[in-house]
């Protein structure tokens, strides 16, 4: 981890809650406070006002271009349109107030991990976050077979994460043998670093890196997960995880983080009520959910009672894939330990998996990024705002 004492600026309305940042600040070894007029910006915690729509071109110019090293939105109220556009642009923190002392240390915990990795997010991998709607539809299958899809563009580029509970199947699904876990990771997250995470991966015959779970012992806390998924996003172009579906009102890190966001799910009445339920949960918890979210319509057979047309009626929400019921390929395939798009290349499963893939990950180029605006007047405007008037905290969100 980098041990550098990270600079932050503040671009706070409130004179109560600046004060109480400071105080924090200065109590924590690993942050510094700068002024107004420094010529680094470090971290800017900043609370939208009154004059949002002003500020924040700057803020996401400043933060793609590298000026600010990190952005945390500060406020009494989370402001969908906001987190939306700052969740687009790259910002992922929001300190509530009256801060807490432990999600600040937390925020920066987290800005000092993706400092440690060195890389722009311009070059981070893309993360895949595959769920069941509910247990028994197919998610392992499918999580497996896409990343082995994937892992073709460039053997040893992919990563595939185990983190059902209680204990993952994917080793079964590969005849993978492995010595280390995630398990591993979180006894000592600290040392955590590509050399260490590349140490402790299982490789298959064709590439492919596996990252499979503990048999006991509990899934990692969201801080130490954020760690791990953002070191393998630095490390592989694609990273797959075989999650399991969360419980109502829980966002996990491996949601809240994806790129995509895979539902699987089959044309049954429960799975459409559960997929109904979670949908509506995880957009009430993480409103950018929606864009991210992808409905994958799994073992779908021929002249089922409810079609793929139906189910998608009765959502109100696209299925963006359906997969063909192919079960005594599939069966075979786990059997074999091996994936289905290997062992039967020309099943209609196996097909439908590699059209999924194209689609999810077409072939892009990356985008350049733009430089940054002044900040000076910013600061000067929050300052006069906090001795003009203190009830203008958090008026936008």
């Amino acid at each position: 981890m980098n041990n550098r004492v990270i600079p932050i600026s503040l671009a706070v309305i409130d004179r109560d809650q600046r004060e109480r940042l400071e105080r924090m600040i200065s109590a924590n070894p690993m942050v510094r406070l700068v002024g107004e007029d420094a010529e680094e910006m470090g971290v800017l915690i900043y609370e939208p006002g009154d004059s949002v729509e002003e500020d924040m071109p700057h803020i996401i110019h400043a933060l793609e271009s590298g000026q600010a090293e990190d952005v945390y939105l500060a406020g009494d109220v989370a402001d969908p349109e906001i987190l939306i556009r700052a969740m687009r642009s790259g910002i992922r923190e929001y300190l509530k107030f009256p801060v807490d002392e432990n999600d600040l240390r937390a925020a920066v915990l987290r800005t000092a991990m993706r400092l440690s990795l060195g890389v722009d997010d311009t070059g981070k991998g893309r993360l895949f976050t595959v769920l069941g709607c509910k247990p028994g539809v197919g998610s392992t299958t499918l999580a497996v077979n896409l990343a082995c899809v994937l892992n073709e563009r460039g053997p040893g580029r992919t990563v595939l994460l185990d983190l059902r509970q209680p204990m993952g199947e994917i080793p079964y699904f590969l005849d993978l043998k492995h010595d280390y876990t995630w398990g591993d990771l979180v006894t000592d997250i600290s040392r955590l670093d590509a050399t260490y995470l590349r140490s402790v991966m299982a490789e298959h015959a064709s590439g492919l890196h596996v990252l499979p779970g503990p048999a006991t012992g509990e899934r990692p806390d969201e801080h130490t997960l954020f760690l791990i998924l953002e070191q393998l996003r630095h490390s592989y172009d694609f990273v797959v995880v075989d999650a399991a579906a969360p419980g109502e009102d829980e966002l996990p890190k491996e949601v809240e983080l994806a790129d995509s966001i895979l539902l699987a799910m089959q044309l049954s009445l429960p799975c459409l009520a559960r997929v109904a339920r979670l949908a509506e949960s995880l957009s009430g918890q993480d409103p950018d959910a929606d864009r991210r979210m992808r409905l994958v319509a799994n073992r779908v057979t021929r002249n089922a009672s409810i079609g793929v047309p139906e189910a998608a009626e009765v959502l109100g929400r696209e299925i963006a894939w359906a997969v063909p019921e192919d079960g005594e390929a599939a069966l075979s395939a786990i059997n074999q330990g091996t994936p289905l798009v290997q062992a039967f290349p020309k099943s209609a499963s196996a097909k439908a998996v590699r059209n999924l893939a194209k689609g999810l990950a077409p072939e892009e180029k990356k985008a350049c990024k733009g430089l940054s605006l002044p900040f000076s007047s910013l600061f000067r405007k929050k300052g006069k705002a906090s001795d003009a008037n203190d009830n203008m905290a958090g008026a936008a969100l």
